[in-house]
């Protein structure tokens, strides 16, 4: 199946490039108010240069040192290059690799071959004459190692493996697989002998079938080359794992699944190459797969055709109500808002990168009808209500979601453009207006403050990767601070394989994580994106589970393979973000509005050089820089067309800067004496150039050496003694010197806090990472609302902030409790579920009292304890979509009720209530009065606690 993500990067107008640079105009006065001296004398500046190789592409055949890192075949047929296993009798195993001969014979022998990476095609075999006539020989096929056998994995959809093929043995002759049978991908080839044999082999040859049109598969029209050896080999699999979900729109599986077996003959599109969404599965037009997979092409291959084919494909399929196809032919599925939208979204990158707007004419009336299906869904409050539930492999959609709102506010933007390129200023008026009534809406309704994350919608506590991503990296934040909170926050979720995907039940989900990626580098932190890239994309090329050469559908949290295993995609276009958001970021060659036109603006991260082109309709750009971090020098060689760049970004890395171009000095550390140059953040700013041009930045004075500290979220569940909190914190640092230290808390006598370690280098630009500090209540501590110092440290540098954590204590054992009314049980999301009073102290937060009397109050909760007790306050906790507004805590004197705390408007799902003097008591109840009225109008406490 296909999932979301335009990998290029957002389209980017004027407001969302300013707005990103604004972040470090912040940055810089933090630095100031941090006490940072800034020298203004400017020493005398030595003539810079910068010289690079610009070869790349169409080089003449003259070998490049990126070339190693290309891992397409050389030419359309290709043999196995190992022999992985055998198993019975197989007299000379290896004579397949070396134009020898190889013989099956006996009881259940099999040769395993190993083409060495993804391939697909039709396997031809030739039987020697010394083959008995007549023997059956099976084939079966795997990309993953774990499912080497008899069996090929499983791609037809019917819910197991897909068996095997079987061959007739003609000696003397060849044999090829049927042209339905076609493998679209696997790495591993499994011959066994079905009869006792002999059967003698003297070649194994595959014919490639992805990429039909392609006359040399080697032939990119980008590359990327940098200091990084694993950045370019995972940059390498991303382009050739897109290069294998290209194929002939007559080779694409059948759907319904076949009883056995599998059929790869089924039309997916038209032309004569499409893009899908996997090699092996699912062969189909999947168009949230588009929104990574087409930025991908575009950033490497630069072949457009099989883009334009599948959207053009979808659009033939668009219903009569305006709905566009969750998936293409032959699944033909309908029925998802967010995937309605991904179309959408494909539209405006393919118009973007293409400049096709002969095409773009002739869908518009379809587009036009797409977009008005989706603006009808638009509530009352400014945000999309999702109706049509079907997405990729996430949980919990439907309602006001973040993902679909954050797709609708990039298709309202990315569509006033196109409305504007076809001469249409109602519609660009219009969807222009409608997107900023939603970016509005979205971050009153949506936005988590204490999360520093958005919620999934306004009545759930999941704080998605995939809408959280796309809000960063579409601009629907509503500040940068806001885009860099959430940066940080995604990566709470870290783990050693990965980010982890909470809308996926913890997974690994390749497809969000590719949103990921894009937004922490549009919010302006490259070297967390380089690690998040290392760690994850890293781990799928170098891990014995996959193919060695292209990236997977998703994965466990523990790194196994997900989807079922063997039913997996280890080739599977929605999981290469990295491609293009190296190119497009790191690199530094990037779209910036649907009517053409580039930015060059590098973000260099942690790394010391990097080079590449793109193919563009204005002409090639390409780019070459260098960065000398120890020395704050910063050079880069640029070749453009004329009219293609419209503007250069220099990073400055917070330092004052003299800036060169062909020699010529353009920004003295002051002031612009050339080319429009001028300071934006710790960007300068350098109107477009074009021709061959040589930029030098060298620091004159460099930013003095600093620490900050935030705390990354602040919603955690209340801590319970003898338990563990995780408090989550960001360490800043900036200046000339690397810093390694550590983050604790201070905490109360008898607690435990473990110091979390840190290590930065700011030589490379602001940095920021995210650890985690321990702390421990004891088995006495006193309950309440508790701040606690935080504070970095790192030899004579140390900054500060605090946390504020609830503290619940606990009943003594004995203590009942009885609701005014119990809802009855039920099953929820194939769970069954309790809504007994009991369950408000459980010491549970997941399961919670349901008064059976929706809309009708006073509702009342009344605990007793076995003997008196001596209460401060009490703990408080709901659930996001029955949080009690209004109530009253009561206690009782032992003749009547007294009230000792009351709550009006109360929105919070936890919070310590304290009571203005302690009261000793033998019972306390809540007595609610009006609740939030989403999903009946119920009251709902998970927990109270003393």
């Amino acid at each position: 199946m296909g999932s979301p993500t335009n990998h290029l990067g957002p389209v980017l107008d004027s407001n969302t490039t300013q707005s990103r640079r604004r972040s470090s105009t912040r940055r810089r006065r933090a630095l100031v108010a941090l006490g940072v001296t800034v020298v203004l004398a400017l020493p005398s500046v030595p003539a810079l240069a910068a010289t690079t190789n610009l070869g790349g592409p169409g080089h003449g055949g003259q070998s490049q040192p990126w070339d190693k890192y290309n891992l397409s075949p050389a030419g359309r047929t290709v043999t196995p290059v190992a022999i992985n296993r055998t198993t019975g009798t197989v007299t000379n195993a290896n004579g397949l690799l070396h134009s020898g001969s190889a013989t099956l014979s006996g009881a259940n022998p099999s040769v395993t071959l190993d083409f060495g990476e993804e391939v697909g095609g039709l396997v031809s075999l030739r039987f020697a004459a010394s083959s008995a006539a007549g023997q059956q020989l099976g084939l079966a096929f795997t990309e993953s190692p774990e499912f080497i056998g008899t069996t090929s994995d499983a791609s037809n959809g019917g819910g197991d493996s897909d068996g095997a093929l079987t061959a007739t043995v003609t000696p003397g002759t060849t044999w090829t697989m049927p042209a339905a049978q076609l493998r679209g991908g696997f790495r591993y080839l499994t011959l066994f002998a079905q009869t006792a044999g002999p059967i003698s082999l003297d070649h194994v040859s595959l014919a490639i079938s992805f990429a039909p049109d392609s006359a040399n598969l080697k032939d990119y029209a980008n590359y990327f080359y940098s200091s990084d050896p694993l950045l370019n080999r995972i940059w390498y699999a991303g382009a050739y794992t897109v290069q294998t979900n290209t194929i002939a729109p007559t080779t694409g599986r059948v759907w319904g699944p076949p009883a056995t077996g599998w059929d790869n003959s089924g039309t997916v599109g038209v032309g004569s190459e499409v893009l899908v969404d996997g090699a092996k599965r699912d062969r189909t037009v999947w168009p949230g797969d588009l929104g990574v997979s087409v930025p991908t092409e575009f950033a490497s291959l630069g072949d457009l055709v099989p883009t334009r084919n599948a959207l053009t494909t979808l659009y033939q399929h668009q219903a009569s109500t305006g709905e566009l196809p969750y998936a293409g032919p032959e699944v033909n599925f309908y029925g998802s808002d967010t995937y309605h939208l991904w179309t959408l979204v494909g539209t405006a990158n393919y118009v973007q990168y293409s400049q096709d707007t002969a095409w773009l004419a002739g869908i518009w009336a379809d587009y036009q009808k797409a977009l008005a299906f989706s603006l009808a869904k638009v509530d009352t409050d400014g945000l999309m209500s999702v109706t049509g539930t079907a997405d990729w492999a996430r949980g919990d959609q439907g309602g006001e979601n973040i993902e679909a709102n954050a797709l609708l506010y990039q298709v309202l933007r990315t569509g006033a453009q196109l409305a504007a390129i076809e001469h249409d200023p109602t519609d660009a008026t219009a969807w222009t207006a409608r997107a900023a009534t939603l970016k509005t809406a979205a971050n009153n309704l949506l936005w988590d403050d204490p999360a520093g994350e958005y919620r999934d919608n306004p009545t759930s506590s999941l704080l998605p990767q995939d809408g959280n991503s796309l809000a960063v990296w579409y601009g629907l934040t509503d500040s940068d601070t806001q885009a860099q909170r959430i940066s940080a926050a995604l990566t709470t979720d870290w783990n050693s394989y990965g980010a982890t995907t909470p809308e996926n039940g913890g997974q690994i989900s390749t497809f969000p994580g590719s949103m990921e990626v894009q937004a922490h580098l549009q919010a302006g932190d490259a070297t967390r994106a380089l690690d998040l890239i290392r760690t994850e994309w890293g781990y799928m090329l170098n891990s014995p589970l996959g193919s060695g050469s292209t990236f997977w559908e998703g994965y466990l949290a523990n790194g196994q393979l997900g989807y079922g295993g063997a039913y997996m995609s280890n080739s599977h276009g929605w999981a290469t973000g990295p491609t293009s958001a190296l190119s497009f970021y790191v690199l530094g060659i990037r779209p910036q509005s649907v009517d053409g036109g580039y930015l060059v603006a590098p973000e260099p991260g942690d790394l010391a050089s990097v080079q590449g082109s793109l193919a563009t309709p204005r002409g090639d750009i390409r780019l070459s820089w260098t960065h000398t971090a120890a020395i704050g020098r910063f050079t880069e060689t640029l070749d453009a067309p004329a009219k293609a760049v419209d503007s250069v970004e220099v990073p400055t890395f917070g330092d004052r800067v003299a800036v060169t171009v062909n020699g010529r000095l353009v920004w003295d550390g002051i002031r612009g004496l050339a080319d429009g140059a001028h300071l934006d953040g710790d960007n300068l700013v350098l109107n477009g150039m074009s021709g061959h041009v040589a930029i030098a930045s060298q620091a004159v004075s460099r930013a003095k050496t600093s620490l900050s500290v935030a705390l990354t979220s602040t919603t955690a569940d209340p801590l319970r003694p003898n338990t563990d909190r995780t408090i989550p914190v960001t360490v800043s640092a900036t200046g000339d010197q690397a810093v390694h230290g550590s983050v604790t808390a201070e905490v109360p006598a008898g607690w435990t806090a473990t110091p979390a370690s840190f290590s930065l280098n700011p030589l490379a630009g602001n940095t920021s990472t995210v650890v985690d500090v321990s702390v421990r209540a004891p088995a006495n501590a006193t309950s309440g609302q508790l701040t606690l110092p935080v504070t970095a440290t790192s030899g004579r540098l140390n900054a500060s902030t605090s946390a504020s954590v609830q503290v619940f204590g606990n009943w003594p054992t004995g203590t009942t409790a009885v609701g005014s009314s119990e809802a009855g049980p039920n099953v929820f999301n194939g769970q069954p579920r309790t809504y007994y009073a009991s369950n408000a102290i459980d010491d549970d937060s997941g399961t919670f009292w349901n008064d059976a009397t929706p809309g009708v109050f006073p509702d009342t909760l009344t605990l007793t304890t076995p003997t008196p007790v001596t209460l401060s306050g009490v703990g408080f906790e709901s659930i996001v979509d029955g949080v009690p507004t209004d109530f009253t805590i009561q206690t009782w004197t032992g003749t009547e009720w007294v009230t000792s705390a009351t709550m009006t408007g109360n929105s919070a799902l936890s919070r310590w209530i304290p009571f203005p003097t302690p009261v000793t008591t033998s019972q306390v109840r809540i007595v609610v009065t009006a609740s939030q009225t989403q999903n009946g109008n119920y009251t709902r406490v998970a927990e109270l606690t003393p």
